[in-house]
């Protein structure tokens, strides 16, 4: 209508809203009737109540409690509201300062969505008078979705002054259950309800700090019945113990500042077997900023990994703006897990199945997306089909990383020990709150969904999922380091019986007096040999840990050697200088002068490939290379060395030849000792003439082939298996003073573990090209276009 006094007939437009509007917003707002009746019993909570009671009948339900009730004003101002901001402005209860479990408005639409009346009876205290009112209205969803505009709607109620009888309390009755409700079993549906609302499951709950300023009362806490429901003190025992022989817990609880406390505890063990504390945060910007490049797989579009269906991608936020509590406990159906029960295993591991799965619970109530029975959303099972090997969460590597052979082998790696959802119970507990309404970004706060089935998909709730999945994939790092070390003392126990029950033999049948004496002579000699093979293989065995533990420390030293031999280095560059002139006016010095010269280019070659060799092994990054040029600075790094010796290096490769999809240290690191290798079995010939390598590179489409052949002294049919051997070395000599006449017994080994830890293979060929008498082939996997 336009004004008349307006000369340019300006006209104002009215929204007018439909009343079918609440037919939509049920069905969008509750989708099953168990997450409408878990809706009605928040409200319960929210009003501070001690108890709801649910009866489900043929023809109608009934949600009762004694909560505050509703006062003639807050049914006016509050209920008849739609998508009122009290709750939002209001996040704790009046009296017991309970987190606020309760959406805005949901409760009314969950109503709906089960049944088509709704009597609403509540018994409130008058803040006025100070006496008890009873107030009484009636929805008729039907009739209401049949008017033009919710204006036209109009609900009558009453109010009176209550009966002796009555109590303070709110009972609401759905009346004419629609079809999808009524057809339901009630069994299921309590089931399905309890699960959403006792959301402890048994397990520890959260001692999360609330303000509690203004507290009327000590919260009496709260519990929901089912009107036909038997006493279940049985079952709450038997769910306490089954819960206490857990195989591996995990607990973990972050602060409001984002503050880590996490702990593993083992059966049997009353202290934890890990406890750490860490900053969420800090995880979180690292591992952000490098965009998952520590994790292995193909990369999508955006450059990110290409994930397993339901992981969540980065970038992560910094905090989720909520406590988090975190309990996960793994029963794995081992013998004696289940001992001193009143059920036997498999009855536990029923148990077990029946209540296993990782629920969120936000605020005290479970979230049914996270509760569903075949919920995946940590991707546990996906992990499990594809027999992924690495971390799949960005915190595990920080704490808990994998070197190249636990990746590669089966029996060490611990991902493929991750224990399946139907061997896990936990809960994971948070209580989300209202973003303020200035912030730019809501990306750092843990958020429901309007449906509140489920948490927003932003930076806080991946942060949490990163989190949770953590604490999953710890117990399978600590279960499989467990089991080895059990497999190890186990096969120690079997080594020392079988020696007791030799010794015992031996001992049988040298003092028995029917054994004829020759027979007797000829089976102790021969056991005794078995003895002594045993021994020997034992403190060889023993010999080789030790000795790489003890090398393994060298680590250290050779850190302080680096840097002092560089400062020596420059002094050296110095005096080579200062002789070149000397050895003008003094030619007696001439020939040292110029030995000096030559090894200070040698090791200052050497020095600079160690340096660039240190700095590579630090980004184990896979990144394009040309395998040429790369051997080519491998074999400069030791030609001063090599021509001291006679010994010519070829190599044979294409300059345009891609390298493999390795790491370039790993690719360096096998040249280099592959080279050095032969070099050793070169020197130890006994003739110095015709020394050659030559190293052959090539790609077959689906392989990155590399092949060190030498004319050195070969190596015997009976020592093929042993040169990967630990220790091992076909090349030691007393000439200690040759660093080519000695071996450590290291290098073969090494390679091995190497290229088999980037996915490759090493071989001592049978064959070698023609002209040599020893070629190893090492072969690496190539990109994929």
């Amino acid at each position: 209508m336009a004004k008349k006094d307006d000369p340019k007939k300006v006209k104002t437009a009215h929204f007018h809203i439909s009343a079918a509007l609440f037919e939509e917003l049920g069905e969008r707002l509750v989708s099953k009737p168990e997450i409408a009746l878990a809706e009605l019993i928040k409200n319960s909570y929210d009003a501070d109540a001690s108890y709801c009671e649910v009866q489900i009948g043929d023809h109608a339900i009934v949600v009762s409690d004694d909560g505050h009730g509703l006062t003639e004003e807050e049914f006016l101002n509050n209920w008849m509201v739609v998508s009122s901001t009290n709750k939002v402005k209001r996040r704790h209860s009046r009296r017991y300062q309970r987190h606020m479990a309760g959406s805005k408005g949901v409760g009314r639409f969950s109503a709906r969505f089960l049944g088509t009346v709704l009597v609403v009876e509540s018994t409130a205290l008058n803040p006025k008078s100070k006496s008890l009112a009873t107030l009484t209205a009636t929805f008729d969803w039907v009739a209401i979705s049949k008017k033009a505009d919710v204006a036209d709607i109009e609900i009558e109620y009453t109010v009176r002054p209550a009966t002796r009888a009555e109590q303070v309390g709110t009972r609401l009755t759905m009346k004419s259950l629609r079809e999808h409700v009524a057809d339901l079993p009630v069994a299921r549906v309590r089931t399905d309800v309890l699960r959403l609302v006792k959301a402890d499951g048994g397990l520890e709950e959260p001692d999360f700090e609330y303000d509690t300023q203004g507290l009327e009362a000590e919260d009496p806490g709260f519990k929901v019945y089912f009107a036909d429901e038997d006493a279940d003190g049985e079952d709450v025992e038997l769910a306490g113990q089954i819960l206490d022989k857990y195989v591996a817990r995990a607990r973990l609880s972050v602060s409001l500042d984002g503050l880590v406390d996490f702990r593993v505890f083992w059966k049997g063990q009353k202290k934890p077997v890990e406890k750490k504390t860490f900053r969420l945060d800090r995880i979180a910007k690292q591992y952000s900023a490098k965009a998952l490049s520590g994790m292995q797989g193909e990369k999508d579009a955006r450059g990110l990994p290409k994930d397993l269906e339901g992981v969540p991608h980065l970038p992560l936020a910094d905090t989720v703006n909520s406590p988090v509590f975190i309990d996960i406990r793994f029963f794995p159906y081992r013998q004696g897990t289940f001992v001193d029960l009143p059920v036997n295993g498999r009855g536990a591991m029923t148990w077990v199945k029946e209540n296993s799965g990782v629920a969120v619970v936000d605020n005290g109530f479970a979230m049914p997306a996270y509760a569903d029975e075949n919920s995946d959303w940590l991707a546990i099972e996906s992990s499990k089909s594809s027999n992924e090997r690495n971390w799949q969460s960005v915190i595990t590597p920080v704490f808990y990383p994998m070197d190249a052979l636990a990746k590669k082998n089966p029996a060490l790696n611990p991902m493929l020990a991750l224990p399946r959802v139907p061997q896990l119970i936990g809960r994971v507990h948070v209580a989300t709150r209202k973003a303020p309404a200035n912030l730019q970004t809501e990306d750092g706060w843990l958020l429901p969904n309007m449906d509140r089935e489920q948490l927003r998909d932003n930076g806080a709730y991946r942060l949490m999922w990163h989190l949770v999945r953590f604490a999953v994939e710890s117990l399978a790092h600590f279960d499989r380091a467990f089991r080895v070390q059990d497999e190890q003392a186990k096969e120690e126990e079997a080594r020392k019986k079988a020696r007791s029950a030799l010794a015992a033999t031996i001992t049988e049948i040298r003092s028995s007096p029917e054994i004829n004496f020759d027979h007797k002579r000829v089976m102790l000699r021969q056991l005794e040999e078995v003895e002594e093979q045993i021994s020997a293989a034992e403190g060889y065995d023993k010999s080789v840990r030790m000795s790489l533990e003890l090398m393994s420390t060298m680590g250290v030293m050779a850190g302080f050697m680096t840097h002092e031999f560089e400062k020596t280095l420059e002094a050296i560059q110095r005096i080579a200088e200062t002789l070149k002139k000397l050895a003008k006016k003094h030619p007696e010095i001439a020939q040292d002068a110029e030995i000096v010269i030559r090894n200070e280019k040698a090791l200052a070659e050497q020095a600079e490939y160690m340096r660039l060799f240190v700095g590579a092994s630090r980004k184990m990054t896979v990144t394009p290379f040309k395998a040429r040029s790369q051997l080519t600075v491998v074999a400069r790094t030791v030609e001063a060395l090599a021509a001291d010796h006679g010994i010519t290096i070829e190599i044979e490769a294409d300059s345009k030849l891609a390298g493999p999809a390795v790491p370039l240290a790993a690719y360096h690191g096998v040249a280099i000792n592959l080279i050095s290798n032969a070099m050793k079995a070169l020197v130890a010939k006994s003739t110095s003439s015709d020394r050659r390598i030559k190293i052959y590179a090539t790609n077959d489409g689906v392989r990155h082939i590399l092949v060190c052949a030498d004319n050195g002294i070969g190596v015997p049919e009976y020592l093929r298996d042993r040169i990967w051997d630990a220790l091992f070395t076909t090349t030691e000599s007393a000439d200690d003073a040759n660093p080519l006449n000695s071996g450590l017994g290291l290098g073969l080994p090494v390679i091995k573990r190497v290229v088999e830890g980037v996915g490759g293979r090493v071989e001592l060929l049978k064959t070698p090209p023609a002209g040599f008498a020893t070629a190893f082939r090492a072969s690496f996997p190539l990109a994929k276009d």
